[in-house]
């Protein structure tokens, strides 16, 4: 049996920070339900790249989908709204992260739904949270960063700001959903009761900031760019050695001392500038004007090697092409083939669990290709889907 196999999840969420959250819920067992537009998720058309037989799954789309049955039901047919309600009924879970009051509109907010059935656990992943100011304003993962502080420290000192790369605020929001909903499930267990789970990617982005917020709170001064090095330890950043860049991480005074004596330069350990960790991450750049020639003057590989050799955490600076290869990768099964997309790969299960592991059973759905099966599982006669479909509740 898998960990959460019974639980139904009414998912209604779209584009990335909702589906990471129900992606992962379905991982690990859960029925997700997910309920689109007529239009489709808009992660469907995001990108350049389409895939399935009717063309309606874009990159972003099958990364975050997987485990998922998709629904279309029109929410703005009478009918199919009242197909959303009895779905919902049905359900642990509701999982959503529509524009600031558009659920409450469609009376499928937190409040209606409760009253409904009050031992739901209603999941809200939203730009700023249910309440503030900015609560019903929309937002997306690089507003966030404006916003919240991870663009001030992030790019070369001086140059123009750098994004981070990957949507990190979207995948750690949709993360935060998943924790909250286990919480409140959890506690549901003991008081029979459901709860409003209320996360965003306002609060992720601010959590994401929060060694440099205690930083600056604790000594006055706002932490800038600091390109490749990281501002509280050194040396511990990418570097360009002869031929490319590499990464080396001395975090511990223990390290350094092996560094150092290992490229024959114990004089480092005696310069009072460099003598504890705390001189290190102050007086960073004169360390890094004695290394950074010293890097460039022999392959990365071969700095690699000697950090590897020394216990020191190291690694070339690599792109997909070497990542999606790596043996590590292949032995805990985290980059995976897609079932019927050939050749497209996906990051797999990140979780791994001893007695219940997740696992992929089924490849992101072409837009309401389960309509049928889901409305069926959930008691619906074939009489009454007939209906529906005639009705055009449901496509």
């Amino acid at each position: 049996m898998r960990a959460l196999e019974g639980l139904k999840v009414a998912d209604f969420s779209g584009h990335a920070s909702g589906p990471i959250c129900s992606m992962l819920l379905g991982d690990f067992g859960a029925d997700v339900i997910k309920i689109e537009p007529p239009s489709g998720d808009k992660a469907r058309k995001w990108g350049h790249a389409r895939y399935g037989e009717k063309q309606d799954i874009s990159s972003e789309f099958v990364a975050l989908n997987r485990n998922k049955n998709s629904i279309v039901i029109d929410l703005k047919n009478p009918e199919g709204l009242e197909l959303a309600r009895q779905i919902i009924k049905k359900c642990d879970v509701v999982l959503e992260n529509m524009k600031p009051g558009v659920m409450e509109r469609l009376g499928l907010g937190y409040e209606a739904v409760s009253k409904l059935k009050p031992e739901i656990v209603y999941c809200s992943l939203s730009a700023f949270g249910q309440t503030g100011p900015l609560s019903r304003r929309p937002g997306f993962d690089l507003l966030m960063q404006a916003l919240c502080g991870p663009l001030s420290v992030t790019g070369e000192p001086g140059r123009p700001t750098s994004r981070i790369g990957p949507s990190a605020i979207d995948v750690l929001t949709g993360a935060h959903g998943v924790v909250g909903i286990l919480v409140a499930l959890r506690e549901r267990d003991h008081s029979g009761r459901g709860q409003l789970v209320d996360t965003s990617l306002y609060e992720s982005a601010i959590h994401l900031m929060s060694h440099m917020i205690a930083d600056y709170t604790g000594t006055g001064v706002p932490s800038g760019k600091w390109g490749p090095y990281f501002p509280f330890i050194a040396p511990y950043g990418i570097f360009m050695a002869q031929d490319r860049e590499f990464y080396i991480g001395c975090s511990t005074d223990q390290m350094f001392t092996r560094f150092c004596n290992a490229i024959q330069r114990p004089e480092l350990l005696e310069d009072p500038r460099f003598l504890t960790t705390g001189d290190r991450a102050k007086n960073q750049r004169q360390l890094y004007d004695i290394l950074e020639p010293l890097f460039r003057a022999a392959p990365a590989q071969s700095w690699v090697d000697l950090a590897e050799s020394l216990t020191i955490p190291t690694s070339l600076i690599r792109d997909l092409t070497e990542v999606v290869k790596q043996e590590q990768a292949l032995a805990r099964e985290i980059v995976v083939p897609v079932e019927g997309l050939s050749p497209v790969k996906i990051a797999g299960l990140p979780i791994k669990l001893s007695r219940t592991p997740a696992d992929i059973r089924k490849p992101p759905p072409t837009l309401g290709a389960d309509t049928d099966d889901v409305l069926r599982r959930l008691g619906f006669a074939d009489s009454e889907v007939a209906r529906l479909k005639a009705a055009r509740a449901v496509r």
